[in-house]
């Protein structure tokens, strides 16, 4: 069974811990390409979540193969992530905007 591994900066990690997801931390991002080029060559990994900021650090075409990866499969999260009322969540937020890379178009969900 596939694993999936976290590379984060800092604290974030506890909550991805929780879930039982690995964790490793990079400083900067040169750390964080090299954490993760281990990751993908070991075959271990099935899915890769990196802080955004590590990989905004990289350059372009490193990051274009990372986001072009579907063994391991790369997702990027914001580092700054926090809780907001309904209203204030933006139309096009962070998580409509992976459904849609993962499954091709955009799903409208209404609860």
């Amino acid at each position: 069974m596939s694993r999936v591994l976290a590379l984060l900066r800092g604290d974030l990690g506890a909550g991805f811990a929780l879930a039982g997801v690995e964790i490793a931390t990079a400083a900067d991002p040169d750390a964080a390409r090299a954490a993760l080029d281990a990751a993908m060559k070991g075959g271990a990994y099935g899915m890769l979540i990196v802080e955004a900021e590590l990989l905004r650090g990289m350059d372009e075409r490193d990051r274009r193969a990372l986001e072009e990866s579907t063994r391991p499969l790369v997702i990027e999260v914001p580092g700054d992530m926090a809780w907001r009322e309904e209203e204030e969540a933006p139309t096009d937020d962070y998580i409509a905007r992976l459904i849609r890379r993962a499954v091709g178009y955009q799903l409208n969900i209404r609860l």
